[in-house]
């Protein structure tokens, strides 16, 4: 299954819907932000697999927190807590603050909306996938 598979069956196939509505986007715009962001977290993972002790790190914190619950929330938008348990996964899988911002300005180069939305929605797709 490929990230953006696992995005649209997230909160029972409303994730999309659910990120447009929380950030006033359209859903072309939604798509283009996530398009443009999945191929940074794509490299993250990459990245975490050829360390270990790394991998095992964001396993053990993705099995241990929230995650599933905000993956499988009922459709009704965004779970409170996404935001702060989608920081430390960035964290985990970009290693600072600047590397998510460089992401965040790169897709938003690409995709069209703005850089500040695509900050935000960071911690929030981290969360989901």
């Amino acid at each position: 299954m490929t990230l953006f598979e696992m995005m649209q069956q997230a909160q029972n196939g409303q994730a999309m819907q659910n990120i447009a509505r929380q950030y006033g986007l359209s859903p072309q715009q939604t798509q283009a932000a996530i398009d443009a962001l999945l191929p940074a977290f794509s490299m993250g993972l990459q990245r975490q697999t050829q360390d270990p002790y790394a991998f095992g790190s964001l396993a053990q914190m993705m099995t241990a927190s929230p995650f599933g619950h905000i993956f499988d929330a009922n459709g009704d938008g965004i779970p409170d807590n996404a935001r702060s348990a989608g920081t430390d996964v960035l964290s985990q899988l970009f290693g600072s603050k600047e590397v998510s911002n460089a992401v965040a300005a790169q897709a938003a180069a690409t995709s069209g909306v703005g850089q500040a939305v695509l900050k935000q929605m960071l911690p929030v797709i981290a969360a989901m996938v």
